[in-house]
């Protein structure tokens, strides 16, 4: 190999540990291979870092196929992502369920009463009869009148009262 590729391969760390030594004794020898092997470093030195760089245009086709294949991939992302397409019952069971859910509610918000006749008596319709119910002492009081049209109370109701006090 020639001198001076063997002080520019070891400049660049290409040779191996037996070449390394010849090359060292060639230079403790050779005054002249040892001022060509400085200005190796030295040049070494001065390109390192200072290179320019080279900035190649994209031509219009790289340039819109990178775009196209970046749209692609984020197609695929979002196919992967997305929920599957709903049933058609499930469409529907949604707002039934809402409005069911509405009329629980209003049931509850209402207290619970019930109009099966539980809480109610019904009287023919040539009686006279006025009820009366008051929340704060939670009870009911009907009056019903007489031939005379005297009006008395037929029956009371208290709610949520023990037992014994009833």
């Amino acid at each position: 190999m020639n001198t001076e590729l063997k002080l520019q391969a070891l400049v660049d760390g290409e040779l191996d540990a037996r070449e390394v030594r010849e090359v060292e004794a060639l230079l403790a020898q050779d005054a002249q291979s040892a001022a060509l092997m400085q200005e190796l470093k030295w040049t070494k030195g001065a390109l390192v870092g200072n290179d320019a760089e080279l900035a190649l245009p994209e031509t219009r086709e790289f340039f819109w196929s990178k775009i196209e294949r970046t749209i692609a991939i984020e197609e695929k992302k979002a196919a992967a992502t997305a929920p599957a397409e709903r049933s058609w019952w499930l469409k529907l069971l949604y707002p039934a369920t809402g409005l069911a859910a509405m009329v629980a509610v209003m049931f509850v918000v209402s207290g619970g009463r019930s109009t099966d006749g539980a809480d109610s008596e019904s009287v023919p319709e040539d009686v006279n009869a006025v009820s009366f119910r008051s929340e704060s002492e939670q009870m009911s009081v009907v009056y019903v009148a007489d031939e005379n049209g005297n009006f008395s109370p037929v029956s009371e109701e208290v709610k949520n009262a023990p037992e014994a006090d009833k």
